[in-house]
């Protein structure tokens, strides 16, 4: 708009002059003419000019129309990705704690073969002891539950069934995984403030856990969630202090450089 002025400005003084050269009697009628094919000249320049920057600017608008396109398109598949990491990390969880009680019954079945020195052939079998160790196997299908209904987003069941989890069995080995997915599940839905809390109530309660790490990581995501930076910068660089071979340190690392 304001070039637009501008040349209609030049143009009126051009043809003031004109006029005034004529009235006047100054210039010649070839001068005359030749202002006025001038004139036209520039008039044309500026009219090709504008048609050029009319047609970049709309091109940059498409291009900035794409851009923000593909903004969305990849933040949708960031939030994706998050929510599957989530769940392999439960189904490694799962797993890992699966192969840590069989490794335990495993120890126990051998330590009660020592102790019996073996069965001879044609004697009668001998009762194997009950290690005092082992835990009961009724909450695994409790926490199995809980977990599924994390599988399936349904979020607000998942805490539910997690936080019940916790109450009934809080000294089992998967008292702390159960913790932290009721923290993730709060963050799953955006209530930041009760995922805090959540997390740490697994470190404070459960300080030697694997899962405290992570826990803290994702502590330091809600914390930047609800723009309190100080917070997060203060759990980040925790993490790096408390676990500084660990993966969630390098994490943690970049967290910060950025």
């Amino acid at each position: 708009m304001h070039k637009r002025v501008i040349v209609t400005t030049f143009q009126t003084l051009i043809v003031s002059l004109l006029v005034i050269f004529s009235l006047t009697s100054c210039a010649t009628s070839e001068e005359t003419t030749r202002l006025a094919r001038n004139i036209s000249s520039t008039d044309a320049d500026v009219s090709r000019l504008r048609n050029e920057n009319d047609r970049r600017f709309a091109e940059l608008a498409r291009e900035d129309e794409n851009i923000r396109k593909q903004l969305v398109n990849l933040s949708s598949a960031v939030d994706d990705k998050n929510e599957k990491i989530k769940i392999i990390f439960g189904k490694l969880d799962e797993l890992e704690y699966q192969l840590r009680m069989y490794f335990n019954e495993l120890k126990n079945e051998l330590n009660s073969l020592k102790k019996s020195g073996g069965a001879s052939p044609g004697s009668p079998p001998t009762q194997r002891p009950i290690s005092s160790g082992a835990p009961s196997r009724d909450y695994e299908t409790a926490y199995k539950d809980a977990f599924e209904a994390f599988q399936k987003k349904s979020y607000d069941e998942a805490i539910k069934k997690f936080s019940a989890f916790v109450e009934a069995h809080p000294g089992t080995p998967l008292a702390p995984n159960a913790v932290y997915w009721i923290g993730e599940s709060y963050m799953s839905v955006k209530n930041y403030e009760k995922a805090i809390l959540s997390f740490q109530e697994l470190v404070d309660k459960y300080p030697k856990s694997e899962k405290v790490p992570r826990a803290l990581l994702a502590q330091a995501d809600a914390f930047n969630a609800v723009k309190d930076r100080k917070s997060s910068t203060t759990v980040l660089k925790k993490v790096i202090e408390l676990f500084p071979k660990s993966e969630e340190a390098a994490i943690a690392e970049r967290r910060l450089r950025n």
